[in-house]
Order: C-alpha cells, then sequence, then structure tokens
C-alpha cells in the first residue's frame, strides 16, 4: 500500500463513526466519511480523493481516468463502467454494470471523476417506485486501501 493507504487506515484507529477521516499526501487529500471500522472492515457513505493532477483537465483526461477505474476496480461487489459524461463540465459518472437485485430494491456504486480534481465513490439503495438513498458501502480494509492506491494510480 502506497503511504497515503496506510495513513487513512491508521487514522481509522482514532476515528468515530460519523467522522470523517482525512489524510493528505503532497497534493493528494483523502477523506472518508466512517460509519463505522472494526479489526476487518470499514463501512463509509464517502470515499472522495482530491488531487492537483486532475486540475484544469479537459475531458478526455477525465475520461481516461475512468477507463483506468473501470480496469482496476474489479474487485467490487459489482464492476462498474462510465454511464454518462458530461463535456460541458467534464465530469464521468460511473455505475455499477449490474447492480444487487432484490425483489424490493437494487443497490449499486457511483463513482463521480471531476475536472476540478476529484473522485469520489459512493453506494446507494433505491427502493422500487422510490427515490434512491445513500447507504454504507462495507469493505475490508484491504480493499480500503486498494481504492485508495487506484484512485491514486489512475490519476497519475
Amino acid at each position: 500500500m502506497t503511504p497515503l493507504a496506510d495513513n487513512l487506515i491508521q487514522r481509522l484507529a482514532a476515528a468515530a463513526p460519523g467522522d470523517t477521516a482525512v489524510v493528505v499526501d503532497g497534493g493528494d487529500r483523502v477523506s472518508l466519511g466512517l460509519s463505522r471500522a472494526d479489526a476487518m472492515a470499514v463501512a463509509f457513505t464517502e470515499l472522495r480523493l482530491a488531487t492537483d493532477r486532475l486540475a484544469g483537465a479537459k475531458v478526455d483526461r477525465v475520461r481516461s481516468v475512468a477507463d483506468a477505474l473501470t480496469r482496476r476496480l474489479t474487485y467490487l461487489l459489482e464492476p462498474l463502467t462510465p454511464v454518462e459524461i458530461d463535456h460541458e463540465l467534464a465530469v464521468v459518472q460511473m455505475r455499477s454494470t449490474t447492480p444487487q437485485q432484490d425483489n424490493e430494491q437494487s443497490a449499486y456504486y457511483e463513482l463521480l471523476v471531476r475536472a476540478g480534481g476529484s473522485l469520489s465513490l459512493r453506494r446507494y439503495r433505491k427502493p422500487r417506485g422510490a427515490m434512491r438513498e445513500g447507504i454504507d458501502a462495507t469493505v475490508t480494509r484491504e480493499v480500503l486501501g486498494r481504492l485508495v492506491d487506484d484512485f491514486v494510480a489512475s490519476t497519475a
């Protein structure tokens, strides 16, 4: 793991549910909206990387970051793929290719890649006939570190 990912994992020891754990390394800033953490897993509302490497990026650069993330993030519950590109704002919206579904609802990841320099991962649930709502994403500590590393590597 990179120092940024290691520092985030270590920061979790001092964070309480509801806190936002933040670590900075050079031009990269990772923040994690913590719901809960134990020795094995972490539940979070949002994982965000803010980086100087995407400041002023054009839509082609943002799209290449999204494509790199599609190739790298194959270990999540569902694979991600770009679903919408806003050429004017240079934002790529990615979602789970095949959301988790049952008779009552579907659940999926959404990842936004923005030209201003941020990537943000969230999980949503959409009950049938209702608006979507944010839910916790739960991953192992190892997967959390890998997500941070892959966010950074995709923007390099």
